[in-house]
């Protein structure tokens, strides 16, 4: 196991065995494409891929313009790491700097569950659920057609679920 930590949005995600972790948001294909991505991508325990955005803040939802432009933001980083993401595992796309470990090329898609995790730091747990909502509400095509999950969380429920050192 090669140990990884990345450190995002002031939070230490890790430790990681770089065999499941694609690091999509510095992989040279997302730079060579220059689409705006989720920070990484993780093999999850044994039937689970997480699609992972961190950020340190978000806006209130009573501030409407600043908040529809954080859900955009967010669901389009989804969205475009959705397309990259299979594009590569689908072989659609070359991946010739192999920044995707091989484990997500091979795996079989058919029986994994696919979630998309927003982890916003220093967030009160009681904000999370109109982002979440709003998520859900923008990304319900994509949610439907790849049966995707979605959660919300803030930095203690991601340490409990083990992805914060």
């Amino acid at each position: 196991m090669n140990p990884v930590v990345i450190n995002e949005s002031g939070m230490a995600f890790g430790l990681y065995d770089s065999e499941y972790l694609f690091y999509i948001e510095e992989s040279y294909i997302r730079k060579s494409l220059d689409l705006r991505t989720v920070e990484f991508i993780l093999g999850y325990k044994d039937n689970e891929v997480l699609m992972v955005e961190a950020k340190s803040s978000s806006p209130r939802p009573g501030n409407l313009m600043d908040f529809d432009e954080f859900i955009n933001e967010i669901s389009n980083k989804f969205v475009h790491s959705i397309d990259l993401y299979f594009s590569l595992a689908l072989k659609r796309l070359n991946d010739s700097s192999r920044d995707m470990p091989d484990f997500f090329k091979k795996s079989d898609y058919s029986g994994i569950k696919i979630s998309l995790l927003l982890v916003i730091n220093g967030h009160r747990i009681s904000w999370l659920p109109p982002i979440k909502d709003a998520l859900k509400s923008q990304l319900k095509r994509h949610i439907k057609t790849w049966r995707l999950d979605i959660a919300v969380m803030n930095h203690e429920q991601a340490r409990s679920y083990g992805l914060l050192c």
